[in-house]
């Protein structure tokens, strides 16, 4: 599994849903921008790099192949966000 070597965490402006951007470092070799964190009635989450389909759905342009490797993102990006907040 990549190792996180840096997450990076932008706040976003407004009082919507989206409460941050950020972006994460992988080995030293690959950047994933464009996650999400954002905030609802069910907490504080993370959300995937993602397009809009034709048909009005969002896909993701990344996503972890396990929930191990899903976890480890999501944790070193809500780790970030709070040291941040």
């Amino acid at each position: 599994m990549a190792e996180i070597t840096e997450v990076r965490i932008y706040r976003a402006r407004g009082d919507g849903a989206v409460k941050a951007y950020a972006s994460v470092s992988l080995d030293n070799e690959f950047v994933v921008k464009g996650l999400k964190v954002v905030e609802n009635e069910k907490g504080v989450r993370v959300l995937m790099p993602s397009r809009k389909a034709k048909d009005g759905s969002y896909q993701d342009i990344f996503h972890p192949m396990s929930k191990e490797a899903r976890e480890k993102i999501v944790d070193a990006v809500l780790k970030a966000y709070r040291e941040q907040i």
